[in-house]
């Protein structure tokens, strides 16, 4: 019944004895070794194992229990077998004749604890999902707490005609925050999108879909020029150089240059905060259990970015989605922040500072 019983059991069970030579090797163990007992037995272990790939953690196991056997040994290794992976529990003890104390080798036992490891591995996974997720929400309620707190200086300031220095100061500060509470969820740069060496064709491409956006925006403002202008009433220029959203004229080009300038630095913020802070880690979170998560990291990620121009005028915020469309659409195919800055900087720069499609829009 015991040779039964061994020959029956799907661990793996062999023995040695006190010269290193295998005496007995069950079928448990040709299953996981992929070994025949008639191949091995009257071999030693060296002979048997060295010359698998893998074994050296196992095989060490054994000798020091040849050596040592009034120790218990134990180690875990893993397998490859077959293309899975393996991932065993050895223990050793000492062999007694029955009926005496008389020491006849080495027991080692195998036990498959796969699917116990790739238990605690999806558990630790989903562990670490949830905790990924509470740290995205805190960003997410600590950056907008943070826009909320500082929305009526930033509203003072521009009523105060300071070139939105408020909102770049509060984008600052969003993006602070973003960079830290990032560095908190991953310590790796590239799983949020901070990539700053894109391919030369995403570069490429964000250039000609921003070109093509522009087009699209100048042919809009000549259709409503046309379609929307009283004939007795003065004529609204097609393009406004020199002018401020609140149709304010620009004296000089040092102080044009400065509000561009100020414009093209908070570009850098805004694509931070929105792409890195809030797209790249829902998209990471939502990948696997949506279909399209990287669209719906893209929508709300626009959303939010509407979210913060709301404090200048509801037509901006509305204005501001398609083009976040498109700067989220270009980050998830490159994987990178840079595309979407260089979008933003052409189509921002063209939009308010030469086709002026703001100007005389009552704004905060």
């Amino acid at each position: 019944m015991t040779d039964d019983i061994v020959a029956s059991s799907q661990d793996g069970i062999v023995t040695i004895d006190p010269q290193g030579r295998l005496t007995s090797f069950n079928p448990g163990a040709e299953a996981i070794f992929g070994l025949q007992a008639p191949e091995v037995v009257g071999k030693t272990v060296a002979e048997v194992f060295l010359p698998i790939e893998g074994l050296d953690d196992f095989t060490d196991c054994v000798l020091e229990a040849v050596r040592h056997p009034d120790e218990e040994h134990i180690a875990n290794i893993s397998l490859d077998h077959g293309g899975t992976v393996l991932h065993l529990s050895v223990r050793t003890v000492l062999l007694h004749r029955r009926g005496s104390n008389e020491r006849i080798g080495v027991l080692v036992m195998l036990s498959d604890e796969s699917e116990r490891v790739e238990f605690l591995a999806k558990s630790a996974a989903r562990e670490r999902e949830r905790a990924a997720t509470g740290r995205f929400i805190v960003a997410i309620l600590t950056i907008f707490s943070v826009f909320t707190l500082l929305l009526e200086p930033i509203q003072e300031l521009a009523r105060n005609r300071y070139f939105d220095f408020g909102p770049v100061m509060a984008l600052l500060t969003l993006v602070i925050i973003a960079f830290l509470i990032n560095r908190w969820i991953s310590p790796s740069s590239e799983s949020v999108g901070l990539d700053l060496r894109p391919k030369r064709r995403h570069v490429v491409e964000a250039v000609i879909w921003s070109i093509g956006f522009c087009a699209t925006m100048t042919a809009g403002k000549f259709l409503l020029i046309h379609l929307g202008s009283d004939p007795a009433g003065p004529t609204t220029p097609l393009f406004s150089f020199y002018v401020l959203d609140d149709g304010t004229k620009v004296d000089g080009v040092g102080l044009y240059t400065i509000g561009v300038s100020v414009y093209l630095i908070s570009v850098l913020f805004q694509q931070f905060a929105t792409r890195c802070a809030i797209q790249a880690p829902l998209e990471s979170f939502l990948t696997g259990v949506v279909g399209p998560a990287g669209w719906i990291a893209n929508g709300v990620a626009t959303l939010l970015f509407a979210v913060l121009h709301a404090h200048l005028n509801p037509i901006v915020s509305a204005a501001v989605i398609l083009p976040s469309l498109l700067w989220g659409w270009l980050f998830m195919r490159s994987r990178s922040i840079v595309p979407p800055i260089i979008s933003h900087a052409i189509i921002g720069v063209y939009a308010i500072f030469i086709l002026g499609i703001f100007v005389g829009l009552d704004q905060v």
